[in-house]
């Protein structure tokens, strides 16, 4: 997961969500106006332009599996979007994602002119991305008007490029694999680059119904509470839908009902639950 900020109970009962980076407000709530195309900093298209060329440069096309690097980047950007204010921070992240987006079906395309039939993860001469990444076709993209650059694709959904999947969250239960090839639509979704998100509500149901102790169902709580954060930032990406973030807060409330039921237990329920427990935080 990256970052390392969990929701607080009290940040939940408050409605003052963050992502795993601790920045509040990157919850999509519906509105359209969330999904627009806004001014960034020079500094962050920068950012997002050698991020697309070092996936083509070092990984052919895919998006590499350097943590480092990978924590680099996204904290690079969370920590930008904690200068905006809070109203245009999901808006930010749009933009970066869909410049990334734009950057790569461009260089894609140039790729293929030149390498008929070529598909991300086959190798790619150096000279020819040299060629390709000083075309004013490619620069343009990053030096001229943001808006007008990505008019095209202002307010409009999508599926996701897999160079953002890892932005803020875990895919819960998919491939860590991703490729930088584009935005291509449903249809060109594989298990290279799924960048989904999903609650797995049966694994925590499992859990929390074997808790038998406040230990044990705190332990659960913390790992909602990722869930959480998780699945509002796939919202926020177009990787899930609303209906992932309802079933956490749904289960969320019952963890919190069990707490109660529990709080109290004796030391012998403790030992009769744990294997049972244990099992299941496993599975």
């Amino acid at each position: 997961m990256r970052g390392g900020y969990v929701n607080t109970i009290e940040d939940l009962r408050s409605g003052h969500y963050k992502n795993s980076y601790g920045v509040e407000g990157m919850l999509l709530t519906g509105d359209p106006s969330q999904k627009r195309i806004i001014d960034v900093s020079d500094e962050m298209k920068n950012l997002v332009f050698e991020n697309v060329k070092k996936a083509y440069y070092q990984y052919n096309g895919m998006s590499g599996d350097n943590q480092a690097e990978e924590e680099a980047y996204h904290g690079a950007r969370n920590e930008y979007y904690k200068t905006l204010a809070r109203d245009d921070r999901v808006p930010a992240s749009w933009t970066l994602s869909k410049l990334e987006q734009k950057l790569a079906q461009e260089v894609s395309g140039a790729v293929r002119e030149k390498i008929p039939g070529w598909s991300a993860g086959q190798q790619i001469p150096k000279d020819l991305l040299d060629e390709i990444f000083a075309d004013e076709k490619i620069t343009s993209i990053v030096t001229g008007d943001i808006k007008e650059v990505l008019g095209k694709t202002a307010g409009t959904q999508g599926t996701g490029d897999a160079l953002e999947r890892r932005e803020d969250q875990i895919l819960i239960g998919q491939d860590d694999a991703g490729s930088a090839d584009g935005l291509k639509g449903e249809d060109q979704e594989s298990e290279k680059r799924s960048g989904r998100v999903a609650f797995n509500q049966g694994k925590r149901a499992r859990q929390l119904a074997s808790a038998k102790t406040a230990a044990q169902v705190q332990m659960v709580i913390g790992l909602l509470k990722k869930d959480l954060s998780d699945c509002e930032y796939g919202v926020a990406n177009d990787m899930c839908d609303e209906n992932e973030v309802a079933k956490v807060k749904a289960m969320l409330e019952k963890a919190m009902q069990r707490m109660g039921e529990v709080s109290n237990a004796k030391e012998s329920e403790e030992q009769k639950g744990g294997d049972s427990f244990l099992i299941n935080m496993l599975m």
